[in-house]
C-alpha cells in the first residue's frame, strides 16, 4: 500500500495489504526494546476530572456500532475500531509493522511466529495482560469471530506466545493479527454481556458512553499503560483530541445540516449527493474543508458458481460488455468514483499492480455484448441480480438492469436486507449475478474469494467461488510470500479476465468534511485492514 498525500492529510495506513519482504528464515519484524518499567492501570473506566476539559471533537458518521464486544462481527463499527481495542501489532504509513502489545516477534517459515509481549500491559480495569490473555484472545477471535487465519496459539512463557497460522499466504499474518483484539480474560469473563455495551481494554482511548446503533464516545485513557513515548501507539501520539464523539446521521440531507448548524465538527464519509455543497464552488465551501481520498472500497460484479452464468462463459462476457461503468459512476455516485483498471484493489491501494492493468478491460460495447449473447445458450431466462438493500447498491442495480435489458437480457433485481443478502450470497444456486461492496486493499487476499478451495473449501465456500483448478493454482502462487510479485499478479489477473469471473465496477471516492474554524492542521485517516476503516482524528495547532 502506498502512502497517500492529500494536502493537509496525513495518511497512516494500516491496511492488510503489504509488500512482502524476505522469505523462509527471515525475521518478520521487531518493535525494538523498550522500557522495562511497569505501570498498573488504576482507572475503572472513568476519566479523571482534569482530563475532561481538553479538546473535544464531534464526528458525524453514516453508521454506528451495534455492539462493541471484541469477538463479534465488525459490522458498522469500522470507523471506531482503532479506539476500541489494541492488537499485538499494527502497520504505519510506510507499510512497516510495529509492535503495540507485542515487544518483538520472529518466524522461520511465515507460519509459526514466536511473539514476546511487554510485561507491563494493563487494561482500564487494572488487569494485567499476559501470555494467557493473548492466547485467550486469539482463540476467541478464531472460534467466535471467524478469524479463520489462526490455527493455534500456546503460551511459551509468562509473556511469550507461539502463534501458528493456517498457511504462509502473504496476507494471512497481518489479517490474523488485525482481526484479533487483545483483552484481559478476567475483564472479559467478568462482563455480563461479553463487553457488548461496556468495554475494558488497553487502548489509548476508552469508551465512556455508548448507545447501540446511535453514538459512541471515547476519552483519552489517563492511565494508558505505554509510557515510553518512543513505543506508543501512533494513534495516542498523533491525536490531540481528548474527547471524541461519534454520532450516526444516515440521512444524506441531515448530514449537511449537521455540519452547517455545528452539530458535528467533522463528517466522515459524507454522502456523495451532499459533497457538492462543500467542494470548490459549493454554498459552504468558504467555511469548510473537504478532503477527497481514494477509498479501498470497491463495488464488485460477481457471477454465481452454479446455474446459467456459471455454465456459460459467452453469457458472462455478454453481461460484462453490456455494463457501462461510467454511466454507473455518474448515475449512482454523481461522478464521485473511479473506473478501476483491473479486477482487484483500487488503483494505488494495493501492493501489487498487474502489468496488464487497463481501464478499458471489459469495455462497454453493446454490439460486442450482443455478439457474445448470440453465441451463448441464453434463451430469455430471468437473470437474478442480487444486491443488499442499501441506497448505493439499489442505484447500481437499477442502472445495471437497464443496461442488460438493452442488449436483450432479462434481469430481475433481488434486493435483500443484510442478513438475507449474506445468506443468499453464500448459496450459488440462489442468484446468478451479484453486486457486492468489498474492502479491496490486497489483491491476493481479495482474489482468493473467487476460488472454491481457497474460499473455505466444502464447508465455507462463497456462492461465487468456482471450482477451477487452474484458478486455484495461479491464486495460490500469488498468495504465497515467496512468489507474491507483480509478474504472478499479472498471470492471475489475466486468467480472471480470460474466464470472465467478475469485474470491478467502480472504486469510490470518500469525502471527509470539517469546519475551518476548528484550527485543524492535519486530519489523519487511519486505514486498518481490507474492511475499509478510515478514522478522522484531528491534530490542532
Amino acid at each position: 500500500m502506498k502512502k497517500q498525500l492529500l494536502s493537509t492529510l496525513l495518511a497512516i495506513g494500516m491496511a492488510v495489504s503489504f509488500t512482502a519482504c524476505g522469505g523462509a528464515g527471515a525475521s518478520s519484524g521487531s518493535s525494538g526494546s523498550g522500557s522495562d518499567g511497569s505501570q498498573a492501570g488504576t482507572g475503572s473506566g472513568e476519566m479523571a476530572e482534569t482530563e475532561t476539559a481538553g479538546r473535544t471533537l464531534t464526528v458525524g458518521v453514516s453508521t454506528a456500532p451495534q455492539n462493541i464486544s471484541p469477538f463479534t462481527n465488525f459490522t458498522n463499527r469500522q470507523p471506531v475500531v482503532p479506539y476500541l481495542y489494541e492488537t499485538l501489532m499494527i502497520r504505519d504509513g510506510d507499510n512497516t509493522m510495529y509492535g503495540v502489545i507485542a515487544k518483538d516477534w520472529s518466524t522461520e517459515d511465515n507460519i509459526t511466529y514466536d511473539i514476546n509481549i511487554y510485561d507491563y500491559v494493563y487494561d482500564t480495569n487494572g488487569n494485567q495482560i499476559k501470555a494467557e490473555d493473548v492466547v485467550f484472545s486469539l482463540e476467541h477471535a478464531r472460534d467466535d469471530a471467524a478469524n479463520t487465519w489462526i490455527d493455534s496459539c500456546e503460551a511459551t512463557g509468562e509473556y511469550s506466545v507461539r502463534l501458528t497460522l493456517v498457511d504462509d499466504a502473504v496476507s494471512t499474518f497481518p489479517t490474523a493479527i488485525d482481526r484479533a483484539p487483545i483483552v484481559s480474560k478476567a475483564s472479559y469473563e467478568a462482563s455480563e454481556d461479553s463487553m457488548a455495551t461496556t468495554s475494558a481494554s488497553s487502548a489509548p482511548y476508552m469508551v465512556t458512553d455508548f448507545v447501540p446503533n446511535t453514538s459512541i464516545t471515547f476519552e483519552k485513557n489517563p492511565n494508558y499503560w505505554q509510557t515510553d513515548e518512543n513505543l506508543q501507539n501512533l494513534l495516542y501520539k498523533e491525536s490531540t483530541v481528548d474527547k471524541l464523539v461519534y454520532t450516526k446521521i444516515s440521512e444524506a440531507a441531515q448530514q449537511t445540516i449537521a455540519l452547517e448548524t455545528g452539530s458535528v465538527d467533522v463528517f466522515y464519509g459524507l454522502a456523495n449527493t451532499e459533497v457538492a455543497n462543500f467542494i470548490e464552488g459549493g454554498r459552504d465551501a468558504d467555511n469548510f474543508t473537504s478532503l477527497g481520498y481514494a477509498s479501498p472500497t470497491s463495488y464488485i460484479f460477481y457471477y454465481a458458481n452454479q446455474g446459467i452464468c456459471a455454465e456459460d462463459m459467452d453469457l458472462r462476457f455478454a453481461i460484462a460488455h453490456a455494463i457501462d461503468k461510467e454511466a454507473i459512476i455518474q448515475g449512482a455516485f454523481d461522478g464521485m468514483a473511479k473506473k478501476p483498471t483491473y479486477m482487484g484493489a483500487p488503483d494505488g491501494m494495493s501492493d501489487l499492480t498487474p502489468a496488464s492493468a487497463s481501464d478499458d478491460y471489459f469495455k462497454y460495447d453493446q454490439e460486442l455484448a450482443k455478439e457474445y449473447l448470440a453465441k451463448s445458450g441464453y434463451n430469455g431466462e430471468k437473470i437474478r441480480l442480487l444486491v443488499p438493500n442499501e441506497d448505493n447498491h439499489n442505484r447500481i442495480s437499477a442502472i445495471v438492469q437497464g443496461q442488460l435489458m438493452a442488449v436483450g437480457i432479462d434481469c430481475e433485481i433481488q434486493s435483500y436486507d443484510n442478513a438475507m443478502f449474506q445468506a443468499s450470497f453464500g448459496d450459488g444456486s440462489a442468484w446468478d449475478i451479484a453486486v457486492c461492496q468489498m474492502g479491496m486493499s490486497d489483491v491476493a487476499f481479495v482474489w482468493t474469494f473467487l476460488s472454491y478451495d481457497l474460499a473455505g473449501g466444502e464447508a465455507g465456500a462463497l456462492g461465487m467461488a468456482v471450482k477451477d483448478e487452474k484458478l486455484k493454482e495461479v491464486l495460490s502462487t500469488v498468495m504465497t510470500v515467496g512468489s507474491h510479485d507483480d509478474e504472478n499478479a499479472t498471470v492471475a489477473s489475466n486468467y480472471i479476465n480470460e474466464m470472465c469471473y467478475g469485474q470491478n465496477l467502480l472504486s469510490t471516492t470518500q469525502y471527509t468534511v470539517y469546519r475551518k474554524d476548528l484550527g485543524a492542521v492535519e486530519i489523519p485517516l487511519l486505514s486498518m485492514s481490507a474492511a475499509e476503516r478510515f478514522v478522522p482524528c484531528t491534530i490542532f495547532e
